[in-house]
């Protein structure tokens, strides 16, 4: 085989991991991502070892699922009352199967109000052991398109910032430094085929390794595409001559490293692409350790229902299922899973499935509560112990989205984008009292807020991993902390609720 037939063939394969498989493994680099001994404000006894995060793409509407407080707009028919007053909203509960109290009673927040959970949250309402370790948490920021958002929301970095990295390229690189080359990967983004439909690349974000190595990157995988992904998983492009394909190209890529060397001596140059595609060929050695950790079934697709409307095939259960088995696989685990949401039947507004630009009952009912029983179908109840499902003692569950939805409406159905104040929900880990961190005032601003960093932060904490670093988060990043321990010590307490 011709040396550039063979670089062409495996440019494709690499390609081709785009919407299947990233890079991962390789050499241990020698980033320090753990604090020093006695620092970390999260007891080791109460850290958890995964982390399941649920990426509602397109701003949830938090009045009616997660931060609804009844006086809130009561008087002009604004916030939870803009539709809830409506038939319409009274036919869309009848439809989700959704009765009694429309909201219900949850914690107070920080400005003393009584935040309910609203009616979309209701699959989350009927779990009391769920609940009793959940944590709401008040965040705003002032970026308004998704283009800005969704980053923001998925790295806590704007764009621009070299730092800007997904929360699994952390957690891939930690457990890289400290346990060393793994045969399957620690971080996986989840997607479905829906979301490559949308104009917004920077859902990218989920993957992006910002400061850190190209084995930092998470394995993302388009979960119904599942014959896509056999295909790349089988590598019939080089049939039997696998071993012999591996073999040079491995010899053509030493060879390259040598010539980044000054006369032959010394370090290598630095070269962010060169080292890329090296992680790419090495990741391509170990697709059969990857087919092994994937459970098949999975990745096929099943029929699903929610609020009166049928999918032939519901992605979003798909991508529960798979982060469930790979998080708690017996041998391999992941320590990190992220899904993206692109809802149950995507709103179709160009932003993702929760972008209820018109139609916002319709769409928030029927694709959150969709997505809430499903993952709480895979959350082991009290008392049990079923192989598959998730523990949450072992497992922080984030519900993380871009902003909020507005309280008045736009058009005569809809709800606009409203980052101003929003909120998104920690569940399990090291939480053990349910609350809401920070609060919003009547004119829908948040009052006491977290920035999205925080969010990140949090989890990071919760894994026994400490956040701060030129390639992770800064003090800056935690409003009115001063060093290192303090931010730490005021995020796990305001998110985690460890004090």
């Amino acid at each position: 085989m011709e040396r550039r037939t063979a670089l062409r063939r495996l440019g494709g394969l690499a390609a081709g991991f785009a919407c299947g498989l990233g890079a991962f493994g390789a050499r241990r680099s020698s980033f320090a991502f753990a604090a020093a001994s006695g620092e970390s404000p999260v007891p080791t006894a109460l850290r958890a070892t995964s982390v399941l995060e649920v990426f509602l793409c397109g701003g949830v509407s938090h009045y009616e699922s997660f931060y609804c407080v009844p006086e809130h707009g009561a008087t002009n028919r604004t916030h939870f009352h803009l539709y809830a007053d409506t038939p319409g909203f009274a036919t869309e509960l009848e439809r989700c199967g959704l009765s009694g109290p429309v909201t219900e009673p949850f914690a107070e927040d920080s400005a003393g109000q009584i935040v309910h959970l609203g009616p979309f949250a209701a699959p989350l309402r009927a779990r009391n052991d769920v609940l009793a370790r959940t944590r709401v948490s008040v965040t705003a920021h002032a970026l308004a398109p998704h283009e800005a958002a969704i980053p923001l929301a998925l790295s806590g970095r704007a764009l621009g910032n070299p730092a800007l990295a997904g929360l699994g390229a952390h957690v891939q690189r930690y457990y890289l430094d400290t346990l060393g080359e793994s045969l399957a990967p620690y971080s996986y983004a989840l997607l479905t085929s829906s979301l490559a439909g949308l104009p917004i690349d920077n859902l990218k974000a989920v993957t992006a390794t910002g400061l850190h190595p190209a084995t930092a990157r998470p394995l993302d995988i388009c979960v119904d595409r599942a014959g896509d992904l056999t295909a790349l998983l089988a590598r019939s492009g080089v049939g039997g001559y696998r071993a012999q394909f591996d073999a040079l190209v491995a010899g053509y890529t030493q060879r390259y490293a040598e010539e980044l060397r000054f006369r032959g001596q010394g370090e290598r140059l630095r070269a962010h692409p060169f080292d890329d595609y090296s992680a790419a060929t090495r990741a391509l050695g170990r697709v059969d350790d990857i087919r092994s950790v994937i459970d098949p079934v999975s990745i096929v697709g099943q029929p699903g229902q929610s609020c009166g409307e049928s999918v032939a095939v519901n992605g979003v259960a798909m991508q529960l299922r798979l982060a469930a088995h790979l998080l708690t696989h017996p041998t391999r685990p992941a320590r990190y899973v992220c899904v993206v949401d692109g809802g149950f039947i995507p709103a179709g507004n160009g932003g993702g499935a929760y972008d209820s630009h018109s139609e916002n009952t319709v769409i928030q009912a029927r694709n959150l509560t969709s997505t809430l029983a499903t993952l709480l179908e895979l959350v082991n109840l009290p008392g049990e112990n079923t192989p598959g499902k998730l523990n949450l003692d072992e497992t922080l569950i984030v519900l993380n989205t871009e902003f909020g939805r507005s309280p008045t409406a736009e058009g005569t159905t809809g709800r606009s984008h409203w980052p101003y104040g929003y909120v998104n929900t920690l569940i399990g880990g090291p939480i053990h009292t349910q609350g809401v961190v920070g609060s919003i005032g009547p004119d829908a601003i948040a009052i006491d807020w977290a920035s999205p960093a925080e969010t990140r932060i949090a989890a990071l904490l919760a894994l026994g991993i400490w956040p701060f670093s030129s390639a992770g988060f800064s003090v800056a990043d935690v409003a009115a902390a001063t060093t290192e321990t303090e931010a730490a010590a005021l995020v796990a307490a305001r998110q985690l609720g460890l004090t």
